[in-house]
């Protein structure tokens, strides 16, 4: 138990420190403040206490890098999906610079002069960095700080610096974000055209027509698809799976949300539970399967998603482009269309965390009427039978190609099987990434 006694009218402290030696030290408070010298006396002893749980007492003073270490363990044993991204981005970026600090000694000065190091190195050649990673590195630091102050580690954040210390948040290549959506032609050939499995179609078209993630669409199950709403069929988005842990979780604004469905979407949908889904997997669907599986009956993972989606791009004779692009893709076709940004971020997000949006909720029908206004329509095509040959080992292989009457580039397509997407449906050299991704 530490002490509180007076010299002239300043109040002193004593206490032990994690290696038990005794320390003084003078406070700013005199004489009739003793409740608040008291409490400060309790808080350096809490912090005593936590560091000497740190090992102090063994290792010496509490080092940045140190805690880094242990905060990463706890980041992974709470299963925070960012915790590799977080540890890369500490190591190689912030630990040159405040790794052998003492924790307790870290100052706004030390994180200000980290920031403007970093951001020295903003530009657009192959070893420089990002204006988005010097936030994420800044946004990272300062989450860890605040876990230390709740640790009792530490009085207070040492990441506090002024407004405009931060880049900008612009992407190192200004010119791929023009790019990075599809336009009105391209989304109804990715989900219209018979060279891609029926499978693929559905997935590309839940994520194109309702604005969701790659992680949500591969969490759908049948229990969040009804159909029997009004005006529009409903998607409750609660979900997300997450590729690392292959488990599913929570989306990432934590609130679930209600995506009406467009309705020709809703075409897609009725087909594929009808009779896609029981062609794909060989019985009836049930409330607990995955919407769109694998043919194994597991949610798609990202790595798998992307592959097949730039195969598909290829089949297409499409720019590539990723699949996140969808999301992109779907707000700007819809508000091109006339719907309103304000009601699409409620299917695209989910209400904002002001107390207005928390105290509204919109009449599913002005939900509908906006995602329905997005003129987005299924091709019709007569397909053609091309006979075609390709080597492959052992002798020539004898195989067609499904072509759309509406498609000019046939002779350079990719041949992949209209049905399956297993490993035995594509050509021998793709089994070897196929093991990896499953």
């Amino acid at each position: 138990m530490g002490t509180i006694y007076a010299r002239g009218r300043k109040l002193w402290i004593g206490y032990k420190d994690a290696e038990g030696t005794r320390k003084y030290a003078p406070t700013k408070f005199v004489l009739g403040q003793e409740s608040k010298a008291r409490k400060l006396l309790e808080a350096i002893e809490r912090r005593v206490k936590a560091a000497g749980e740190f090992g102090e007492a063994s290792l010496g003073p509490l080092t940045v890098k140190r805690y880094i270490v242990r905060w990463i363990e706890d980041r992974r044993l709470r299963q925070v999906a960012s915790a590799d991204d977080d540890e890369t981005r500490l190591q190689r970026h912030a630990l040159p610079e405040l790794g052998e600090l003492v924790l307790a000694d870290v100052r706004p000065s030390h994180v200000r002069a980290l920031v403007r190091k970093l951001k020295a190195k903003v530009g657009q050649g192959r070893e420089q960095l990002a204006p988005r990673t010097v936030r994420h590195v800044y946004g990272v630091l300062h989450r860890m700080f605040e876990d230390a102050v709740a640790d009792e580690l530490i009085e207070s954040n040492p990441c506090s610096i002024r407004r405009g210390e931060l880049p900008a948040k612009v992407d190192k290549d200004p010119t791929w974000r023009s790019g990075a959506v599809f336009a009105r032609e391209e989304v109804e050939q990715l989900i219209s055209d018979d060279r891609i499995p029926e499978d693929r179609r559905v997935f590309y078209a839940i994520a194109l027509l309702g604005g969701l993630r790659t992680g949500e669409v591969s969490a759908l199950r049948f229990r969040a698809y009804d159909a029997s709403l009004e005006p529009l069929g409903r998607l409750l988005v609660a979900a997300s799976f997450d590729t690392r842990t292959r488990l599913e979780k929570g989306v990432k604004t934590g609130k679930p949300r209600e995506v009406p469905i467009h309705p020709t979407l809703a075409k897609v949908l009725a087909a594929w539970k009808l009779t896609g889904w029981r062609r794909m997997m060989g019985r009836s669907p049930g409330p607990d399967d995955v919407l769109v599986p694998k043919q194994d009956g597991r949610n798609r993972d990202a790595h798998f998603v992307l592959y097949w989606f730039r195969r598909d791009c290829e089949v297409l004779a499409l720019r590539r482009r990723r699949q996140y692009d969808s999301r992109r893709t779907f707000v700007s076709l819809a508000q091109a269309d006339g719907a309103r940004k304000d009601i699409l971020r409620w299917t695209t997000h989910g209400p904002d965390g002001d107390i207005v949006s928390v105290y509204t909720t919109l009449p599913w029908s002005a939900l509908c009427e906006e995602i329905a206004k997005l003129r987005i329509t299924l091709r019709d095509g007569r397909l053609i039978q091309l006979p075609k040959t390709a080597s492959a080992r052992g002798g020539n292989q004898k195989f067609t190609t499904p072509v759309t009457t509406d498609t000019a580039r046939q002779s350079k397509t990719l041949s992949i099987s209209r049905t399956s997407t297993s490993v035995q449906s594509v050509p021998d050299g793709i089994r070897t990434l196929f093991r990896q991704l499953n």
